[in-house]
């Protein structure tokens, strides 16, 4: 999926998609409302009109209801729902050739890493969560390419290392905390895992601390792949940078949008709002992702001509904000213990903002801190963060992960 030849050639291909999917929008009750209401004019849409078109979010598609953004009979779309990790969860119809699509862009990532469609894989995140539907499914189910075994990301390191050390996967992919986790122990007990071609982190904020980890533990290229239910694979580690992501916009148009909801310019954190280029049975229309990322200007020394973003910096339900409206994102707190050496002793971490401007530091220890560790931390997290908050620190024995399987790094006050 890789695209053809150069930036003309794919803005062209972008605006002629997005037009084709503004097309079927406008014969939905709800999107055609809407380009009524701006005044657009389906057939000469430009992506610049996008902005006159208002944001979309599982709150508003719930008060209106699914069939509101049909194009097509529900009758055999597939149903898709997202975990609610922001306390809201969200449901959406797709066709079967759309769930296509969905896992070609997961093909783009792991031809990158040098994976191959018959690699089995072991996938730590929910096992209670359905598979999803459509081809490859299928194909998995006649044998013809390996089923993917799920562990949960709740099971103890000491069982999963087990179970992938005797699953000897190609591929290993699971939420970012559980493979920091694993990796952790491996690392801790000098455990040997084969090399898998790749480790995919997903579902979470991917900090340094965890593609670190998983490169030392498992020898391997650690990925960070921003993947979401509704879209697919939005982004994902450059091979030759890791500190960037290639953007998949010959699939998705992403802004990323300030306080105001204008565009935030290149290398400023920013909302991201995403429209599908492929999504015609339900379309998704700048829909709010609930994340915080940045663009960035130019395109990669590795000759891919797709966009570029950051690393997700964090969400926007899950932000704690100075006084002066500046967010303390995870990849600050994560320097914060890096720039001491602090995850020789801290396992986990959680930061809750509490009334009267105040800071708890949840701690998850592998061992009592010396007291020069524990002042060392004091002094690194005051110098950042003692202007504006009191701060304190709290030592656990575990720190819970949420509902939905995942860590939550920040909590801020409202929750």
């Amino acid at each position: 999926m890789e695209l053809e030849s150069g930036p003309l050639h794919a803005a062209g291909r972008q605006r002629r998609r997005l037009r084709r999917i503004i097309a079927r929008a406008a014969g939905t009750q709800y999107y055609g409302a809407q380009l009524r209401q701006a005044g657009v004019d389906p057939r000469r849409f430009e992506p610049h009109d996008l902005g006159r078109l208002p944001m979309l979010d599982r709150g508003i598609m719930a008060n209106h209801g699914l069939d509101a953004f049909l194009t097509v009979d529900r009758a055999g779309l597939v149903s898709v729902a997202t975990s609610g990790s922001t306390g809201t969860p969200g449901r959406f119809l797709r066709s079967w050739v759309e769930e296509a699509a969905y896992s070609a862009l997961w093909m783009r990532v792991y031809a990158a890493y040098g994976c191959r469609p018959w690699d089995a894989q072991v996938n730590i995140a929910i096992t209670d969560k359905p598979d999803r539907k459509g081809p490859l499914k299928l194909l998995r189910r006649a044998g013809l390419l390996p089923r993917i075994e799920k562990l949960g990301s709740d099971t103890p390191a000491a069982e999963l290392l087990a179970r992938v050390q005797a699953l000897d996967p190609p591929i290993l992919t699971g939420y970012a905390g559980a493979i920091e986790a694993l990796a952790d122990h491996v690392l801790a007990t000098g455990a040997q895992v084969r090399p898998p071609r790749a480790v995919f982190c997903t579902a979470m904020e991917v900090t340094d601390r965890c593609l670190e980890l998983a490169e030392r533990a498992f020898r391997a290229p650690a990925v960070d792949v921003y993947v979401t239910n509704e879209f697919g694979v939005i982004a994902w580690s450059c091979p030759m940078r890791r500190d960037v992501l290639h953007l998949n916009d010959d699939a998705l148009i992403v802004e990323v949008l300030g306080a105001d909801g204008t565009p935030a310019p290149a290398g400023t954190v920013g909302e991201l709002v995403v429209t599908s280029l492929g999504l015609t049975s339900m379309p998704l229309i700048r829909y709010r992702m609930g994340d915080m990322a940045a663009r960035l200007a130019g395109t990669c020394e590795c000759g891919r001509r797709l966009g570029l973003m950051t690393r997700v910096q964090g969400r926007t339900a899950h932000v704690i904000r100075r006084p002066n409206g500046a967010p303390i994102t995870t990849p600050l707190i994560t320097s914060l213990f890096g720039r001491i050496d602090a995850h020789e002793w801290v396992r986990r971490y959680q930061v809750r903002e509490e009334p009267g401007q105040r800071l708890r530091f949840l701690l998850n220890a592998r061992r009592p801190p010396s007291e020069s560790q524990r002042n060392a931390l004091t002094q690194s997290v005051e110098s950042a963060l003692g202007r504006d908050f009191r701060i304190a620190f709290e030592y656990l024995d575990e720190i819970p992960m949420t509902p939905s399987g995942k860590l939550q790094y920040l909590v801020p006050l409202k929750q």
